[in-house]
């Protein structure tokens, strides 16, 4: 068996052995976050531009769009431009839309927002709808009587056909029409491959970046927030502090081995209550052959 393949129950050894070397690690935290930051600028950042249209509530967006930028000098400015040269409309790749770029100008009583501006349609985030069966429609053809499809589940964007075409349905000459398009499409399948390539070289390089993003932002701030030089302070209102790194590891070294009357763990001998504990076990002497005891 592999190393760090324990999860669920171990031997105390191991876990003294895993945290060790998790918590020697951390010098690797800093060097990281700055490996992180720089893949982040050198990604870059695509945005596009909504129409915008007032209402009481505030600023909404259409889901026409009216332009697109990207980081000049950047690895997706690069792709893009390859994308454009092959005759793609960068438009048509993704929304490119973001779910935390919604301004919020005015809030009721209880703090719930009751003005906000939106950089995106929908607030960034695209959702199903919900609806209840016993109401009538209250819009689309069929508004007048209340009949027609069911709209709860369908997605709210003007790209989910199944709620412009009035239902899940598969099309009645779906076969044929697959036929058609194969066949006026065929000869020209290998210059479609490639374009599609770029489409998710690009859409892959954005999944990237939000996974940095997360990873900088969330991850490691989480693990070591307020601990770590570059981690920056721990915001009590985002992140749990009982769920930090060496907290965690603190709370199981006080379950598995004796402590001290303060609390501090002592000579890391197992305590007399690991023999009723389900998750761990005493070691035995064929488990101590490397620093993870595997």
């Amino acid at each position: 068996m592999g190393s760090f393949d324990k999860m669920s129950v171990w031997p105390v050894g191991y876990f003294r052995a895993f945290s060790s070397w998790l918590l020697r690690n951390r010098k690797t935290v800093s060097a990281r976050l700055a490996t992180i930051n720089a893949e982040i600028v050198r990604i870059g950042s695509i945005k596009v531009d909504y129409l915008p249209v007032e209402t009481e509530e505030g600023t909404r967006r259409t889901e026409e769009r009216t332009g697109i930028s990207v980081t000049t000098g950047s690895s997706l400015q690069r792709l893009l431009q390859a994308y454009i040269a092959r005759g793609g409309n960068p438009l048509d790749i993704s929304p490119f839309m973001s779910p935390d770029c919604v301004e919020v100008l005015e809030k009721d009583a209880d703090g719930e927002p009751t003005k906000t501006t939106e950089r995106y349609p929908y607030g960034g985030v695209y959702a199903p709808v919900s609806a209840n069966p016993n109401e009538p429609l209250q819009g689309g053809p069929n508004k007048e009587t209340g009949y027609g499809p069911f709209p709860g589940g369908f997605i709210q964007s003007d790209s989910y056909f199944p709620a412009r075409r009035g239902g899940r349905g598969q099309s009645p000459v779906a076969d044929e029409t697959v036929k058609m398009m194969h066949q006026i499409r065929g000869w020209a399948n290998q210059d479609i491959a490639d374009l599609q390539n770029l489409e998710w070289q690009i859409i892959k390089l954005c999944d990237l970046k939000e996974q940095l993003l997360q990873e900088q932002n969330d991850v490691l701030i989480q693990a070591f927030g307020g601990v770590l030089t570059g981690t920056g302070s721990l915001d009590d209102s985002r992140f749990d502090p009982t769920l930090q790194v060496q907290v965690l590891v603190n709370d199981i070294d006080r379950i598995l081995y004796e402590t001290s009357p303060e609390g501090t763990v002592i000579g890391y001998k197992a305590n007399e209550n690991v023999a009723f504990l389900q998750f761990t076990f005493a070691d035995l002497p064929s488990e101590n052959r490397d620093p993870l005891g595997c």
